[in-house]
């Protein structure tokens, strides 16, 4: 299995080839720096994977997700802005890790890879074969589905406006920023408090009631929480672009 490695840090470069190494995969490791060179390496070379940083020195590397559609791709960046991690979602990328990142995360995200391929080397799938990859894939996330109730393009609405906080805020100054009910920001917030990725203090008001105030635990944590949700929506997206695919082939 044929491998381009798109990463300007050498020792970063390493660390990836030294990962792939640990799997009892036969992989054949190519490595580039820029985006030029990644170019002059496609028109001559078919990878079967591309990991693929963002931050190059000519270029970020989402610009390149254009050209890359016929691979599996997958991010490992230290972008972490929704902005970017939306845009490789978008795009298809097949996972997306956020430096720095451990062994067993990489080693997730490479079984996935593997998976995905195993699924379309088939001429057709039934169901069953269907439920396999997306059960054996969804055991490779780091969340579940959202509670029933909650959205997640309004859960993006909010860690997006969280982010932007730096000191404790309550439910209304979320609702009137996002002109979003205080009742509904609520069970988000409490939701976030749940996953531990929000702290939540009682203050008291002039008349003596309790007043929740929230405060962000950790910034990294809080986007780490969309990106997973992000991904299984990413995911769904790719296995209906799939069926309809297969579909029209039949």
């Amino acid at each position: 299995m044929r491998v381009l490695i798109i990463e300007d840090d050498s020792m970063v470069a390493m660390i990836h080839k030294e990962y792939f190494n640990r799997k009892e995969v036969d992989f054949t490791l190519d490595h580039v720096s820029s985006l030029k060179e990644a170019e002059l390496y496609l028109e001559s070379n078919i990878p079967d994977l591309v990991v693929l940083d963002n931050y190059l020195s000519d270029g970020k590397g989402v610009s390149l997700l254009s050209k890359l559609k016929k691979y599996p791709v997958v991010m490992i960046t230290a972008a972490n802005d929704i902005q970017t991690v939306e845009a490789a979602l978008s795009s298809g990328v097949v996972d997306y890790l956020v430096k720095p990142f451990t062994y067993q995360r990489f080693s997730q995200a490479i079984d996935k890879v593997l998976n995905f391929k195993s699924l379309m080397s088939k001429e057709k799938v039934n169901q069953e074969i269907l439920d396999d990859y997306l059960s054996t894939t969804k055991e490779h996330e780091d969340v579940d589905e959202l509670p029933k109730g909650l959205s997640k393009i309004t859960l993006k609405k909010i860690v997006e406006n969280l982010l932007n906080k730096d000191e404790g805020f309550n439910t209304q100054q979320i609702a009137d920023d996002l002109d979003i009910s205080r009742i509904t920001i609520r069970k988000y917030l409490n939701y976030m408090v749940n996953m531990n990725v929000l702290s939540e203090d009682a203050e008291y008001s002039t008349s003596g009631r309790p007043v929740s105030i929230y405060s962000i635990v950790s910034k990294e944590e809080l986007k780490k929480l969309l990106i997973a949700y992000m991904q299984n929506a990413g995911q769904k997206r790719e296995i209906s672009f799939m069926l309809e695919s297969i579909t029209k082939i039949q």
